[in-house]
Parts: C-alpha cells; structure tokens; sequence
C-alpha cells in the first residue's frame, strides 16, 4: 500500500492522506466527428493499438475483458488510482482523504474543476455515491458487488464530500475504489439518460472521450482538451481489432500500428524482440489462469475429484512445451506480485497414476466432464493439451468454445461444469480471492465454483490492520482454497507489450491493459 500519510494532530483523531502532486508526467457504429479530427491534428496525432477482441460492455459496473478495461481506463478515473509503474495508490479524483482512528470512516474530498465528457456537467459527490450505490445494488447484477461487501452506506454531504462509512474494518479499502472496474466513477445523469445504450456510450471524466465504434473494426477516442489533469500530448487513440497476433506483429513492423499489449505466443513475443524499431516490455502480471471447478455438480462436489484433476494436468509441460517458457507455475490464485503471496500451500505434482487413484476410490471413473473456454488465444487454444491430460486419465472431456458474450453468459448461469478464467485486476488479494471464492460472488458473480469455505477468512483478513497477521490470514485463506481445490491454477502469466519506438513516455502496467495518456509520438 502506498498512501502518503500526514497526522492530522492529536486534536482530531484522524489520518489524513494528501494529494502530492499534479499532472500526470484513454454495435453501432458512428462516424468520427469533425471535433475529433480537429483535436487529432492538433494535440499531436493518432496513437494506433491492437486488441485482440472487440469491445462490449463499457459500464464498469458490469464491464469484463481487457478491451473493455482499456477503454474504460481513458475514459473514466476513480477516487483514486494506481501508479502504471510501481502500483502505488495515489490521488485521482480525490485531492485528500481522511480515514477514522477505527479504520471505518473514509471521507473524500473531491477536487475542483473535474467536468464530464460532453457536457454532462460537473462532478459532484453524488455522482460518486450513484457509482458505488449502483455496484452494491443487487438488481444491478454486477459481477464486482462482492468488492463493495465490506461498505455499510455511501454518502455525499455536499457536492465535494464523498463519505464511505464500513461495516468492520478493511485495511485493504482503498483498492476498492481505485480506478478499476467497481472504482470507475459515472455521471448519474448520463447512465440515468442513456439507459441501456449507456453499456457502448460511456460519459467519463477522463483524458480521452469516446467517440466511436465501428463494430468488429475499431475504436475512436479523441483527447480531452478540459482534462483536469492536463491534456494528453496525442489527439486521438484508435484500438484496431486484429484478432490474429502474427496479424498484429506484421501490422507493427510494418508501421500500421504503433502498440500490440497482451502478447500470448510465444513465436511472435520472440519475432517482435528481434525487430527492427520495435521495443518489446515485459513484467510480471497480477493474475493466474484457472480452471474453476463446479463444486455443486457430481462428481465434481468430491474433493477427491477436484485433486485427481490437478494431479492429471501435466501444468509444468503446459508452461514449457506450449507457452515455451513464457508463463510461470502458479501455487495459487495469487503471483508474487502481491505482498500477501505464499508459496506455503499444499501442492499437486503431475502424476497421472494418482489421478486415476483418487478417481477410483471416489467411483467416478469415466464421467462426463467439460471445459468452457472463451473463443480468444490462447484460451481457445491451451485447453486441448489439457484435455487430453483429462482424457488419459479416464476422465470423458470435451471443450466448449464460446463467443465472449456467451462465455459471460453460461458463466453467469452457474451451471458450467468448469470454465477457464483470468482475474484480471490489481494488486489487491481481494480481488482474485473475494472474485473466486467469496458467497458474495455467487453467480452471476464470477465464483462459478459456488464454492463457501472461506468466508470467515477474508473477511478476517481484510479487518486485520497489522501487516504481518493479515498475511498470515491470507495464507490460511490460500492453503484451504489449495487444499479444497475448486479453482486449479494452471499458469502464473507473464505480460508482454511491443511498441514502435516512436512511442514515447509509455508505461507497462500490471493490470493487463494499455494506458496511453503519458505517451507522445515522434516522427
């Protein structure tokens, strides 16, 4: 954590974290307005960036993908922010905040002259509490509501105060409102106007304005002159949908593009550190990839089971043989990118004649089992050297390839026998944990595994202040999730983002999306 504390006095009884700098050193189809095409020629020209899917839902109480995400993060801030670099908390729409000596009062002050895109007027505190109220709300149906569990009222005294008061506790909270999903801030008059086109017509406060979309093609943003941070040096950001990442290399080397994010194969990683005017980033990531296991369909609901699947993946000769030594093994749900991980957990080698052990003694030899997968690399593509680890060991498997939508979909139903997933978030350990293993999280929330043996610990662990018994909290939390098996990680994965070395001030977060509003361009 990396709040910038300044003691208030003993007179008030409080902490206060202050702001400590200023600027920072982005189907239907519309045409790119003339404004648009304005600010492009005069901010600084057109950034070009690849993604791999289109985009469908930008609302972040509802919002899933890193194409989605990357929209949403020029769009929209949050009361407060990550740093790209170092994964700092720091100031964003919040100048300070204050924090009651129990841990359960927070209290924002918002910062003055922070305006919505088009005209929607300025931010007030009540935007604020329609943003958080609307994520809590169950009719909402959004799959971050378990992050906001720990809140007890959100309130907005004046249009500047924003007073968030908690149940217990929560040494972890200020994650919760961090500008990521949940933490992205709306206009109430704009989600209230707009009504369901409001999920592709996103009103933000942010450095880039959405322009357009032109579905299955691209994505327009143009700079925000009014941006209460500074306007970007670029004037417009295109992501161009290349769904094929040899595609995407040529389109780089070719000058057709200016940055490829999320990079999965292994060959094109390689080919694109070898080009000419290209720079290849890489660092380690925030999230595993997991096969999440239905704890309420038989024989599924058998511990025995779950641990004869993960004895029968061989994850190591995954990580090796298909990825070629760009993915990392992965312990648990956690990476080491987070100060909670632990390596002190139970552990499940390869070893197929275990498998079929475990699977005898359970009686379930030969039942029927399948994988949910979503129809985008590699997730479409790893599953089959997994399924025939399955299949070897006398597990009937088949692998089911969804469209992103449908894949949302059939994971929201909770009747997925098993699905692949990443969370992908920050470096909060609530956020895989809460998302994966939390009652709260039930779908349509993305606890597919409808598994509850851990409630107790994370909200123990998320009231406990002191570093060091938090830790120890979250261990427990991670070797019972071990033990219990209703998520089996198969990879630590491993970011890696090629750019042209035109590009300038470009930062590689950990958060699995690109964030251009530091980057310049040369000729």
């Amino acid at each position: 954590m990396a709040e910038h504390e300044k003691s208030a006095g003993p007179s008030t009884g409080r902490r206060r974290f202050l702001k400590l700098s200023g600027a920072a050193a982005l189907g239907v189809s519309a045409p790119f307005s003339l404004f648009g095409a304005r600010m492009a020629r005069a901010a600084g020209g057109q950034l070009r960036v690849r993604i791999g899917s289109d985009i469908s839902v930008l609302d972040p109480a509802l919002i899933f993908q890193i194409e989605n995400q990357t929209v949403a993060s020029h769009v929209y801030n949050g009361l407060v922010k990550y740093d790209q670099a170092t994964n700092a908390i720091t100031p964003d729409l919040a100048a300070e905040w204050e924090v009651s000596e129990d841990g359960r009062t927070y209290t924002f002050h918002l910062k003055d002259g922070v305006a919505f895109h088009k005209g929607y007027g300025a931010l007030k505190a009540s935007d604020v509490k329609f943003s958080f109220d609307r994520v809590r709300d169950e009719a909402t149906g959004s799959r971050y509501r378990g992050q906001f569990a720990s809140i007890d009222s959100v309130e907005a005294p004046d249009d500047r105060t924003v007073v968030i008061r908690l149940k217990n506790a929560n040494s972890g909270f200020l994650h919760k409102v961090c500008a990521f999903n949940q933490g992205w801030i709306v206009s109430e008059k704009a989600v209230t106007e707009k009504g369901e086109a409001y999920k592709l017509d996103p009103i933000g406060t942010g450095p880039f304005i959405f322009d357009s979309w032109t579905a299955g093609t691209s994505v327009r943003m143009v700079a925000n002159p009014e941006y209460f941070e500074g306007a970007p040096q670029i004037g417009e950001v295109v992501l161009r949908l290349i769904k094929d990442e040899t595609a995407s290399a040529i389109a780089l080397e070719n000058g057709e593009i200016d940055i490829a994010f999320a990079l999965q194969q292994p060959q094109v990683i390689d080919r694109l550190k070898a080009a000419d005017g290209v720079t290849m980033l890489s660092r380690e990531a925030n999230n595993t990839v997991n096969l999440v296991l239905n704890t309420t369909i038989a024989p599924l609901d058998d511990v025995r089971v779950r641990r004869a699947i993960i004895h029968a993946l061989n994850r190591k000769g995954l990580i090796d043989g298909f990825f070629m030594g760009t993915k990392a093994e992965a312990h648990s749900v956690l990476t080491p990118t987070f100060q909670e991980y632990s390596q002190d957990v139970p552990t499940y080698d390869y070893d197929p004649d275990k498998a079929r052990a475990l699977l005898k003694e359970a009686g379930a030899e030969g039942f029927e089992f399948e994988i949910v997968t979503v129809a985008l690399n590699p997730y479409d593509k790893f599953p089959v050297p997994m399924a025939d680890d399955l299949n070897r060991v006398g597990i009937n498997t088949k692998i089911t390839v969804l469209e992103r939508g449908a894949y949302v979909e059939a994971r929201a139903s909770g009747r997925v026998k098993s699905c692949i997933t990443a969370v992908v978030g920050p470096p909060d350990p609530d956020s895989p944990l809460v998302t994966l293993y939390s009652t709260v999280s039930f779908p349509p929330g993305l606890n597919t595994s409808q598994y509850a043996g851990v409630d107790d610990l994370l909200a123990a662990a998320s009231a406990e202040q002191d570093l060091e018994k938090r830790k120890a909290l979250y261990e427990d939390v991670l070797q019972k999730t071990m033990e219990d098996v209703p998520v089996a990680p198969i990879y630590a994965d491993r970011l890696f983002m090629a750019h042209s070395d035109k590009v300038g001030g470009l930062v590689q977060n950990s958060l699995f999306t690109v964030d251009t509003y530091s980057v310049s361009l040369t000729e």
